[in-house]
């Protein structure tokens, strides 16, 4: 398939998951606040990942319910369900999504405040996310803007995967380009659940549940998962899930069975073949999460009958 299908799923992924989930009280006050937040400054992001550490800086502006975004290949801005994001090249792509889920805390999640703490120099208050006894999430919290200094990301053995936090911060937001949005957004079809085939896209995978689903580029379909921590999107099709970024990403081994993977700052990407069809999967998911992920999914292997006879007449 061609780039747009990667680019419109993570369109999905960015602008479904600013939602502000239905955190436990305290949390989700935080977050709402981080959302209505304004500042400017610039952010490093590095993953540590079977495949070796992986590290981005990025530029960021939040200003008036807007969400800009920079990085050494493109720029986005995203604020109420658009997302309009500018390549290299100067080409805008623009799409625009509903969302009609609740977002609701998984209850293997409790949050928990941590009392306070310096980030940069400036008061933050910390929240960690537990699950059990594993801090699988710490939130650092800005104390006079609201804003989201730091956060870190571990794995179930209490390593730590990600983490993302600012190198410099501003209260002074900086303009944001009204260039950027070059192109009218393209709305994406919602899939009534109804109409999605349960073997494919399961309701529910590796602990998360399926909260909506849309139409996606060339005959696919694109489902949105979250536990209300971490989130992926899952793209199903009948014809091969051609991914670019992966064209030279390195085959691995998961749980027995091989998929192409790619790791970037902050997510992963997969794709495979199975006798359902092809797929990818895009997300924000620890280690351990991927692979629990993964084995609830069709797993790689032959596409069945009807796959290689559909693929036989419409390529």
């Amino acid at each position: 398939m061609k780039r747009s299908l990667i680019t419109a799923v993570l369109t999905i992924v960015t602008v479904v998951g600013q939602a502000v989930p239905a955190f436990a009280a305290d949390l989700g006050e935080y977050l709402e606040r981080a959302t209505a937040s304004e500042y400017s400054g610039e952010v490093f992001v590095v993953c540590d990942t079977p495949d070796g550490t992986v590290a981005q800086f990025v530029e960021v502006t939040r200003s008036d319910g807007e969400l800009w975004v920079r990085t050494s290949g493109s720029e986005s801005v995203s604020a109420n369900g658009e997302l309009y994001q500018r390549a290299v090249d100067g080409t805008v792509q623009a799409i625009r999504i509903d969302s009609s889920a609740d977002w609701e805390l998984s209850e293997k999640y409790a949050a928990l405040d941590a009392g306070p703490a310096r980030e940069l120099e400036r008061p933050v208050q910390i929240v960690t996310i537990m699950e059990g006894d594993v801090e699988r999430v710490t939130l650092h919290f800005d104390d006079a803007t609201g804003a989201l200094l730091r956060s870190e990301v571990r794995n179930s053995d209490r390593s730590l995967y990600c983490s993302s936090s600012f190198v410099s911060f501003s209260e002074e937001p900086q303009s944001i380009d009204a260039t950027v949005r070059q192109a009218t957004p393209e709305a994406v079809e919602v899939v009534d659940f109804s109409d999605i085939d349960q073997e494919a896209l399961p309701a529910r995978v590796g602990g998360f549940d399926r909260l909506d689903t849309y139409v996606g580029p060339e005959s696919s379909t694109v489902a949105y998962y979250s536990d209300g921590v971490f989130s992926f999107t899952v793209i199903a099709s009948r014809r091969t899930v051609t991914v670019p970024e992966l064209e030279d990403a390195p085959v691995a081994e998961v749980a027995g069975k091989k998929y192409q993977r790619l790791f970037q700052p902050g997510q992963v990407v997969y794709a495979w073949e199975s006798h359902a069809g092809g797929y990818a999967l895009i997300g924000d998911l620890p280690i351990d999460l991927q692979e629990a992920v993964l084995l609830d999914l069709p797993r790689p292997g032959r596409p069945g009958f009807f796959v290689r006879l559909w693929r036989s007449w419409f390529g």
